[in-house]
Order: structure tokens, then sequence, then C-alpha cells
């Protein structure tokens, strides 16, 4: 049947028609999908990193000085405040740092950094929260680890994203929570930015394709059929689809060749694409475990302060919880010259641990080299790495990295972990690991001061006691001091009691008997324990309040040798010549109680000088005596 042509567009019409038309649900649709993939990517970019903030800061976290928060104004309060005013400055994109606890009334806030003064909408100590989101009301009695808001809220003061992560004690109670605010306005402004960009491309490319179509439709009105056709399939998502039947015409080849390049692009950019995201996710994932990993490992740390539980612990921890095939903490001797294994994981660890084993600073082994250099190095196959060593006791390792234990850029020893697959470490495992390192290093300083002090503790303790007791012991000999009391009254004698029914409990100062109380009664009741014991504790704070009196005596003669100094140095200052100097010292000299006599010499003193100056000394010493 003939059909009527005229009621159909024509050829270049339809032409142009399709061209514009694919082209355009091409341009939106790769437009809507990288507009999607951009927004969800920059939104999970934004999620991660505030899991990452969320979770180092949580580490901050002391959950014991939390729990200890009763007032803003307390010292505990002080140092969560500055803790959280250095994280909340670390990102400027932060908008809130706070920490809480929850009671019988709900979640009040604690510490809510606050950079100035007059910042607003800080909450303040004991205020209540109220309007928490599900998330937090739902997770904030069993939550374990870091958790992030499913979506954005808004308010009248921007749209933010929060995370929140649990706050141990140093024995593993949960106390609290820390939240984390951080401002998602520059997601958005990248999004809108990134859309309106988007929607100017789309439209320039639109009118271009317009022009483009009639144009081409006026010479390509034969074989763009089979361009058309081509097209078509390739929309489908036959990206495997290559035209074979290149037209004559020169811009209708182009076109078609174009549209070949740009399938094949468009299909390496996919794959390329999709290896990308699912390598990210899987590194994302792997952090993230090594991340939780090395929290874990910091809680348990926290616990220990024995040195050598300490280093057996993580050796242990590190081992269960990377899979790793051996790690040992090398500690850095007293001589500094020598690194010497402390703990190991592995059964060819422990034998040489059994040996002592050592290692010299500074050599070709990766364990030395990283204690002189203080940076941390891996060797991805150790069996072609040159300064390995190869070690019998450990033959299945392939890789190792070795890390520095600092603390105030000082070595205290060397983390060596080893794995039995090869290229087992990359940069992000250095980062991981070097975190745990520090945190080791910390606990091992900590642990050392502790016994430091406690050391320091007892000698000083000691050595005052031994200075107590030598100048009650002078004292003691000086002269004897005894008051009695009687119905007749106060007199400075002994007790002519016949002690049948008298109590006498010893005063005493550090371990030594420095005198006695002695309590008589009338007639025949007993004493009974109650008596004793406050006869005893009278007695003690007896003694404590005769050593303080002595203790002041002391201060006091000194004080007066010191002003006696002092005097006689500003008279000795306004002498002009040796010879007054010589005269005023032997006069000052003279005037000091208990001397007799006062020679002020200078000159060679001769051997005959010196014992007759000897012996008048001994002669004026007995003459004081006697006196």
């Amino acid at each position: 049947m003939e059909t009527n042509s005229s009621h159909y567009p024509s050829l270049r019409v339809r032409l142009a028609a399709v061209l514009i038309i694919l082209a355009a649900l091409f341009a939106v649709g790769l437009s809507s999908v990288l507009y999607i993939n951009f927004r969800e990517e920059l939104r999970s970019s934004l999620r991660h990193r505030l899991e990452n903030i969320t979770s180092l800061a949580g580490l901050q976290q002391n959950g014991d000085e939390l729990l200890r928060v009763e007032t803003a104004g307390d010292e505990y309060f002080a140092k969560i405040h500055e803790q959280n005013v250095r994280i909340k400055r670390s990102d400027p994109e932060l908008r809130f740092v706070y920490t809480m606890r929850k009671d019988e009334q709900g979640i009040y806030f604690v510490v809510d950094a606050r950079l100035s003064p007059d910042e607003p909408l800080i909450s303040e100590y004991g205020d209540r929260y109220e309007k928490p989101s599900d998330t937090l009301v739902e997770n904030f009695d069993s939550m374990t680890e870091t958790i992030i808001e499913p979506d954005f809220y808004t308010d009248e003061f921007g749209t933010f994203l929060s995370g929140y992560t649990p706050i141990f004690t140093s024995d593993g109670r949960r106390v609290g929570v820390l939240g984390v605010d951080i401002s998602a306005s520059t997601i958005l402004a990248q999004e809108q930015e990134y859309l309106v960009r988007l929607v100017i491309i789309l439209l320039g490319a639109l009118l271009l394709l317009v022009i483009a179509g009639v144009i081409s439709a006026t010479y390509l009105a034969g074989p763009i059929i089979g361009i058309r056709d081509a097209a078509r399939r390739i929309s489908k998502g036959e990206l495997t689809f290559r035209i074979t039947k290149i037209p004559h015409t020169r811009e209708l080849a182009e076109l078609a060749a174009d549209l070949n390049t740009m399938t094949a692009n468009l299909g390496e950019l996919i794959n390329a694409l999709e290896q990308r995201v699912a390598e990210r996710t899987s590194e994302i994932s792997r952090k993230a475990d090594h991340l939780r990993a090395a929290s874990y490992i910091a809680r348990q740390t926290a616990e220990v302060r024995d040195l050598s539980s300490l280093l057996h612990t993580v050796v242990k921890l590190l081992t269960d919880q990377f899979g790793f095939y051996h790690t040992g903490i090398f500690l850095i001797n007293d001589t500094g010259a020598e690194v010497v294994l402390q703990a190991a994981s592995s059964e060819g660890g422990r034998r040489m641990l059994e040996r002592g084993h050592s290692l010299s600073v500074g050599t070709q082994d990766i364990v030395g080299h990283v204690a002189a250099q203080k940076k941390p190095r891996i060797a991805l196959d150790i069996g072609l790495d040159a300064v390995f060593f190869n070690n019998p006791d450990l033959p299945m390792t392939r890789s190792e990295i070795a890390l520095p234990l600092l603390v105030r850029n000082k070595v205290l020893g060397i983390l060596d972990i080893q794995s039995d697959k090869p290229q087992a470490f990359n940069q992000e495992d250095i980062d991981v690991l070097e975190t745990v390192a520090d945190q080791v290093a910390v606990a091992i300083d900590n642990a050392r001061l502790l016994d430091e002090s406690q050391a320091t503790s007892m000698q000083l303790e000691a050595l005052t006691t031994l200075r107590t007791r030598a100048a009650w012991n002078q004292k003691l000999q000086e002269k004897e001091r005894v008051f009695t009391y009687t119905p007749l009254g106060l007199r400075a004698e002994k007790s002519s009691a016949d002690g049948g029914n008298e109590v006498t409990v010893p005063i005493t100062l550090r371990g030594q008997k420095i005198g006695k109380i002695s309590i008589a009664r009338k007639g025949d009741p007993q004493w009974n324990k109650t008596d004793e014991d406050l006869l005893a504790e009278v007695a003690s704070q007896v003694g404590l309040a005769v050593d303080n009196i002595r203790l002041l005596e002391e201060a006091t003669q000194r004080a007066r040798q010191e002003q006696t100094i002092g005097e006689l140095a500003s008279r000795f200052s306004q002498a002009f010549d040796i010879d007054t100097l010589l005269q005023t010292a032997a006069r000052e000299l003279g005037q000091l109680p208990g001397v007799e006599e006062a020679t002020v010499f200078i000159g060679a003193i001769r051997d005959q000088d010196k014992a007759a100056t000897s012996m008048k000394r001994m002669s004026r010493g007995r003459r004081r005596a006697d006196s």
C-alpha cells in the first residue's frame, strides 16, 4: 500500500531527532550516574572520615577521669575539656566534641569542648540532652565500638553528621559516650556545585547536538541508519559491540570511529571504576579491622602495670588480632649498644628468649638498623633482602617489619613483627602498627616510671627513718624529760606508783622507742582492750607532736645560724683592708656564745703551729665541757 510520505518527517529531521534524543539520553544518564557516584563517594568519605576521627578521639579519652568529674570547675573536667578542645581544633569542620553520661533521668552532657568563651550552643556540665537521636538512645547502654548516624540532620545552624564511641575505664567498664559532630555544609556545597556544572555541561552539549544533528543529517542520510542502529545497541548496554562497516563519508567515518572509541573507553571506565570500588572497599574493611584490633590492644594493655606481663600481653594480642607468624619485643640494654629480646609469641621466638637473644644497635639486620635510625623498616621478601640475616628459629618468615618504640625521641626498644606471607605489609599497615608501637612505648615508659617511683619512695622512706632515728638518738642523749600527774598536781619527776594496776605504752616514732606513757588506776578495775587502744593512739600522736617540735627547734636553730652568718658577712663587707677585716672577724667570732678565744691567721702554717692549734682546740673543748 502506497504511503503518503508527506505525513512523515524527512530523513534529515528524523536523523537529527534520533541523534539529539539518543545523545541527550546518554548525556543525562551518564550525568546522573556521575552525580550519584560523586554524591555517594563524598558522603561515604565523610562518614569514614568521621568514623576515624571519632575512633581516634575515643582512644584518647580517659574513662577514669570522666567518672570523677563532679562539677564544671574540677581538675578532671579541665583535663577532659583540654583534650577535647585539641581534638576539635584538629579539624576545622568539627562542630561539636562532647562527652555524655546517663542516669535515671536520661542522657546528660559532662564536657562539651568550647574553643572560646562566647562560642554559642555549647552545653554546660549537667545539661540534659533534650532530643537525642534514636541511634544514640538505642545504643548508649550497649555501645562497644564507634557508630555513625545513618543520615545527616539539618537545623537553623546548618547540616551535620554525628558519630559516637564508648568511653571505658582502665578496668574495662563503660562509663560514657564521646560524641563528635562534623559539618556537612562543605559536602552539600560540593554536591550542588557539581550538579550545577553537570547541568551547564548537559545544556551546552544538547545545544551542540541539535546543531550537529541538523548538519549531519543532511550529509549522512544513507549511512546514518546503520550508525543509529549501532547507537541503539550501545545504549542498551552492548559495550562490546563495534561498528565494522565504516561509511565512506569522512564525517560519518569519524563518527563511527569516535563511537567505537567512546564505547571502548566507557567499558574500560566502568570496569576500572568497579575494580577501584572493590579495591577501596577491601582496603577500608581491612583498615577498619586493623583499627579495631589496635583499639582492643590499647584497652587491654592499659590494664597491665607489670613490665614483663605487659610485654608478653602485647606480643600475644598482636599475634592473635592480626594473625602474624611471629611478634617479638626487644628492649635497649643499659649501655644502649644492644637490643635484648624480652618477649616473643612464636615457639622459635621463645627458644631465642631462653638463649638471651640480643642484637647490636646499628648492624645490618633489620632490628639493629631500626634501633639506630629510629625509623620503621619493611622487608617485603626477606629472602631477597640484603640486610636480613637468616634465622633458623623462624624458618617460615617471608616478610618482616620493625618499628621503634619511641618516647620523647628516645628509643626504648623495637617491635619486630614477621609474617609467613611475602609482601604482607604496606604503608597503611605502618600507620596502624606505628600507633600500636607508640601506645606500647608509652605503656612501657609508664611501667618503668611506676617501678622507679616506687623504688624512690621506698628509698626516701628509709632515709627519712634513718635521719629521724639519728636525730632522736642524739636528742635522747642530751637530756631526759619526765612529767607526772597526781591528784596533788603536776611535777617533773618519775611516778612513785607500785605498778600493781599500771599500764605502760611505749612512745615510738618510725620504729624507734623514744619514751613511754604509764598510767595507774585506783582500786582494782582492770584495763580493757578499748583503754589500751586509746592509750596506744595517744602515744602515737604524742610521738608525732614531739617530733614536730624537734623539727621546729632544728629549723629555728638553723634560722639563727643563717642570721648570724648573714650579720657577720655584712660586717665583713664593710672592711676596706685585710687588717681591718681580720680584726673584725676575730672580734665578732669572740663574741659568739661559748667562745673563750678566737684567732684569725693568714699565712703559711708550719707543722708545729698545726699541732699547737690542735692542742689549743682540744684544751678549749675540755674547758667548755668542764664548764
